[in-house]
């Protein structure tokens, strides 16, 4: 069955608790860099974790550390190593197709290659080397817990406590969570910002089932998507979008207007002989800094992360609401920028803000839980075509679109249904640039008698 993640975090944590955790995670950002020295290049192939840990026992000490805390960070870098490693292998495998039209030398490289035999071939050395540059970390506030090393209780209000290994022998620190769920296996702590993060992994469940129909769904800023059967789908994304990007905006206009003002104090500093004077000036920047420009970055990040939970639901509400009818989505891939000549300061604060990649994380995820498929097309002119006629012709104005039999319709809807169309175009390819497929469009309305429609078509008032 698969696996997946989920992660609760602290509520209320003492903070000489979370000093301690603190200082724990980093002597293991030690040792995770050691580790990463010694066997993170050539010298890590094949080793392993059983026999390093039994000489480090011997030979080692690594107090005030808990014993069971270092080991499993061991074996979680050198288990990050391997990866590092087979992440490189999957690079020398397609160098070694490319290389080689001979199949018994290609069997010959990939079975070096797998069983760690790689490093008496100088060619397989040379390409490994190549992928695989000698690894390092910068992770300094995570600690591993194995599944017997920790305890939990129910506290007052039915949330979990978890009791983790501190640096005093038999001692537990413990930690109040958001919730009362009953941890189970190996739990991964991350420490941000004052709150400990706790990852663990359960059984993935069964979703019920998708629905049987083939639709175009169109990312949208005002609402989260709209398909091609005229449904909309978390209307009130662009509201809290707006308004989280104005509170930001005027917070930083208001903290620029105090900048200004510290900075003519700086000024006057200068340019004032009079102790007396100086001692005064001085006052007011220590009082401006402290008060009125201070970095309360715990209560910042707790804002933004309260918008990316908010904006995160309403994407997979959507994407759910979606799969209930359709058994195969086609979206746009808004993976690369969108080259756009108009652009002004709102325009590109609000754009900035637009989640595009928590909707397409949204459909990605709910379509492979609930045995949907997604399809992904080319997102070149879907929302200039007329839907009606396939063609590059009619004119889009803000929500409206025009078409050229006169009908009026709703742009997004109009862009979903030109989506859904794009999935059975067979000439126009999802990676196409964006001028090659307008040129496929401008030769299939020329062929059929028309004229690109842009400015032709006026829409009224």
């Amino acid at each position: 069955m698969n696996k997946v993640c989920r992660i609760v975090v602290s509520v209320n944590l003492n903070q000489g608790k979370y000093a301690e955790l603190t200082k724990q995670a980093q002597l293991l950002s030690y040792l995770r860099k050691e580790v990463w020295q010694r066997f993170g290049s050539i010298n890590g192939v094949s080793v392993q974790f059983r026999k390093i840990r039994n000489d480090w026992v011997k030979t080692r000490n690594f107090l005030p550390l808990p014993a069971k805390a270092w080991k499993e960070t061991l074996r979680d870098v050198l288990d990050d190593i391997k990866l590092y490693e087979a992440a490189a292998k999957e690079k020398v495998r397609k160098a070694i197709w490319k290389r080689s039209t001979n199949e018994k030398e290609r069997k010959r490289l990939f079975g070096l290659l797998k069983y760690h035999r790689w490093v008496s071939e100088p060619y397989l050395c040379r390409m490994m080397r190549k992928y695989k540059k000698h690894g390092k970390t910068t992770v300094n506030n995570q600690i591993i817990l194995e599944a017997g090393v920790y305890s939990q209780f129910k506290g007052q209000n039915g949330n979990t406590w978890l009791k983790i290994p501190s640096f005093t022998r038999g001692k537990l620190l413990c930690i109040p969570l958001n919730s009362s769920v009953t941890l189970k296996g190996t739990l991964r702590i991350i420490l941000k910002n004052g709150v400990v993060h706790v990852h663990y992994i359960i059984d993935k469940k069964n979703n019920k089932p998708c629905g049987d129909l083939i639709v175009g769904v169109d990312k949208g800023y005002t609402e989260a998507f709209a398909d091609s059967e005229n449904n909309f789908y978390g209307q009130n994304l662009g509201q809290k979008l707006t308004t989280y990007t104005e509170k930001v905006n005027n917070r930083g206009k208001a903290r620029n207007k105090l900048y200004g003002i510290l900075n003519k104090l700086e000024i006057k500093l200068e340019q004032t002989s009079d102790p007396q004077r100086k001692k005064q000036i001085k006052k007011k920047i220590r009082n401006l800094k402290k008060f009125n420009l201070g970095q309360q970055k715990l209560i910042y990040f707790r804002q933004q992360q309260q918008q990316q939970k908010e904006i995160r639901n309403i994407a997979f509400q959507a994407v759910h609401q979606i799969v209930d009818i359709a058994k195969e989505i086609r979206a746009e891939d808004l993976s690369q920028p969108i080259r756009s000549k108009r652009k002004w300061k709102q325009y590109n604060r609000r754009m900035s803000g637009w989640a595009k990649g928590s909707l397409a994380s949204a459909l990605e995820s709910v379509t492979k839980a609930r045995g949907s498929c997604l399809r992904l097309v080319n997102c070149a002119y879907t929302s200039q075509m007329d839907s009606n006629t396939d063609l590059l012709e009619g004119r889009r104005v803000g929500d409206k679109f025009y078409h050229v039999n006169g009908e009026v319709s709703q742009a997004d809807s109009n862009a979903a249904i030109t989506i859904k169309h794009r999935g059975d175009d067979t000439e126009i390819t999802l990676y196409m640039p964006f001028y090659k497929v307008k040129k496929i469009l401008l030769s299939r309305l020329m062929a059929n008698g028309g004229v690109n429609s842009f400015d032709s078509v006026t829409a009224p008032p």
